[in-house]
């Protein structure tokens, strides 16, 4: 009996010593993060690709006429939102983007700026989703959409595939901030391989004008998706609307706004529509005032140009600058027919105050004549254009033309 009493009293005490050890075990401090209630949290990073790389594997695809294909391997890739539909300028869509490209996604939802702000990274699983493009742009997405002549061609993802597909990474710490535009380059504006590589990006295009903004033309009016044509600024040239546009959504909370008069610098998705290359702001806030001065309604003065130049900023792009003509260095009206002068502000050579005015061409590119040259007589003040730099210590402003002169 004894025997008995002792052994349910040790099986007493380890129960209470398990019981014990459980209460006073050492705290779980570490910090965990929790869940996003959107997406597929179980996705695990596997076979991650770059997004050029999943362009080059479906480029005969991309590259067709309004082509789709499944993706059937298992492959994912990381990225980052870029754009979203928070004014509903974009519609059913977001874009991503990696170091190395970026992609469109069509969602059959609304409502995604709320749980895919800009700045959020996404792991996105397309095995089972589709890709290809709409106008040679590249997307992922779905097939559900009959094109004109009845066929199926690239559609949008159903909400309920595109939430097993995707999974939210470190929810919560979307940071906006971090997505920082590439600057369009204008000079590639035709270049085919320069539009397959950056197809999709968020993008800024520098010193341009709306070429309908008049104080009274709105961005998409009647409820119509428009198409508004834009100004080089420094050139003042009409950016042909075969080759660029700016593309608006008569559904989006700016349409009745007044398209902005001035030089802005545009930061938008950068979308095509075939060979067109189609700028999709997200909001208004993608407009920014470009910097003043140096283009052709408001050139720098002597002292802005001066500046530039010290400061190290003056870069190699076609510039206009205005002055008065202090002194009338050469004037060559043989073969070259160009001609050198000096400007300042005042009419006055002051050392560090004035710029040379290096090889200039009189109005139109023409060359100077020994009847023309006669105009330029120090007093006249002149517009020029050209590039600004410093040249072995002398202040330039080179390889242009004379503007005005009165």
């Amino acid at each position: 009996m004894k025997k008995i009493k002792f052994i349910a009293l040790a099986f007493l005490a380890l129960t209470l010593g398990s019981c014990m050890g459980d209460g006073y075990a050492d705290p779980d401090l570490t910090e965990k993060v929790p869940a996003s209630p959107w997406g597929n949290n179980s996705l695990r990073e596997k076979n991650v690709i770059s997004i050029a790389d999943l362009k080059t594997q479906f480029a005969t695809v991309i590259n067709s006429d309004n082509g789709y294909k499944q993706i059937e391997k298992d492959m994912m890739i990381k990225a980052v939102v870029t754009g979203n539909d928070v004014s509903g300028n974009i519609y059913n869509q977001v874009s991503v983007q990696d170091a190395s490209g970026a992609i469109i996604i069509a969602i059959n939802g609304s409502g995604l700026s709320g749980y895919l702000p800009v700045g959020q990274e996404i792991l996105v699983n397309l095995k089972g989703l589709y890709i290809g493009s709409y106008k040679k742009l590249p997307q992922i997405g779905g097939v559900n959409t009959k094109l004109s002549d009845g066929s199926l061609g690239m559609g949008k993802i159903e909400r309920a595939i595109w939430n097993e597909h995707f999974k939210i990474l470190n929810p919560g710490e979307a940071d906006a901030s971090t997505v920082v535009p590439e600057e369009f380059d204008l000079t590639k504006l035709t270049d085919a391989a320069y539009m397959d590589a950056n197809v999709g990006k968020l993008m800024t295009l520098k010193k341009v004008k709306f070429a309908s903004a008049n104080g009274t033309n709105v961005w998409a009016p009647d409820d119509t998706n428009t198409s508004l044509e834009l100004i080089d600024a420094e050139t003042g040239k009409k950016i042909s609307s075969s080759n660029l546009v700016v593309r608006n959504s008569g559904y989006s909370k700016f349409a009745n706004e007044v398209v902005p008069q001035g030089v802005f610098n545009i930061t938008g998705i950068f979308t095509r529509y075939n060979n067109t290359w189609q700028i999709v702001i997200r909001s208004t806030d993608d407009l920014k005032a470009s910097e003043t001065g140096g283009t052709l309604e408001k050139p720098y003065t002597v002292a802005q140009a001066l500046e530039k130049i010290n400061a190290g900023t003056a870069g190699d792009a076609k510039v206009y600058a205005t002055g008065i003509i202090v002194k009338v260095k050469d004037v060559d009206t043989g073969k070259y027919g160009n001609g050198t002068f000096v400007i300042s502000d005042d009419g006055k050579d002051t050392e560090g105050k004035t710029l040379e005015v290096f090889r200039c061409f009189n109005i139109d590119g023409a060359k100077w004549t020994e009847e023309t040259k006669g105009i330029l007589v120090p007093g006249k003040k002149v517009v020029v254009s050209g590039t600004l730099l410093d040249y072995n210590g002398t202040k330039e402003i080179k390889g242009g033309n004379l503007i005005s002169i009165k």
